[in-house]
């Protein structure tokens, strides 16, 4: 099987390919939320490299968040064509999760977040691979509050790490730790190994769908102007 592992979720884009089993290619690029433009590029780039064809491929996955919208839905949106162009399935792969199954932690609860903005954080926890709080979009106070109970050690991982450290720490005192520099940004070949563990939610490509937590920021504002109205 040949996995064609795409993320663009959140502030970087990383391409990963899967063949038989293990992370033949990765590449990240950490360039601000330009993924419309370069992610095809690389695509490209990471088939060119292992002499492989679109046809080829066995499988798209994608992270298909929680994150930013927009990047969420260029990596869905991209899934999906290569998917049907390929004639292959698709899955689609929880962003926070991908996060946690990066950092290779298999004794501390592992918190992975994303920045939500407005004081908020898209966040959820994990021990040994096993799903501690669902996906959630809460202001940070309110998640700290969920995930203390949870170990004596937490372990955070994350691109919402950085904007809220300061307060990560003032909330948790020692009870807090906080992943390499490396590991906080989503990696693809953590979206491809989770999706070679994932056959039963292989879909056509028609059946991807972004995981939103809340509604994009438009639609909201849209939704309060007719309140407004109404």
């Amino acid at each position: 099987m040949i996995i064609l592992a795409l993320d663009t979720s959140g502030p970087s884009l990383s391409v990963a390919i899967a063949r038989e089993g293990a992370l033949a290619y990765e590449a990240t690029l950490h360039s601000g939320l330009t993924h419309s433009q370069n992610l095809m590029p690389m695509v490209e780039s990471a088939l060119n490299a292992l002499q492989l064809k679109p046809s080829d491929l066995s499988l798209l996955a994608v992270a298909d968040g929680p994150g930013s919208f927009t990047g969420v839905r260029i990596g869905v949106a991209a899934a999906k064509g290569l998917a049907r162009a390929c004639n292959t399935p698709c899955v689609g792969i929880d962003a926070l999760e991908a996060l946690a199954w990066g950092t290779g932690e298999k004794h501390d609860v592992v918190c992975p977040i994303r920045d939500a903005r407005a004081g908020q954080v898209y966040g959820a926890a994990f021990q040994n691979g096993q799903r501690l709080l669902p996906d959630a979009v809460l202001q940070l106070t309110e998640y700290m509050n969920q995930v203390r109970p949870l170990g004596e050690k937490l372990l955070f991982v994350g691109d919402g790490v950085a904007p809220h450290r300061a307060r990560i720490m003032e909330l948790l005192g020692e009870q807090a730790l906080f992943a390499q520099p490396h590991l906080m940004l989503l990696k693809a070949g953590a979206v491809a190994a989770l999706a070679m563990q994932r056959p039963q939610d292989y879909v056509a490509a028609a059946e991807l769908l972004p995981r939103y937590l809340r509604a994009p920021q438009a639609e909201r504002l849209r939704a309060q102007k007719q309140e407004q109205n109404d």
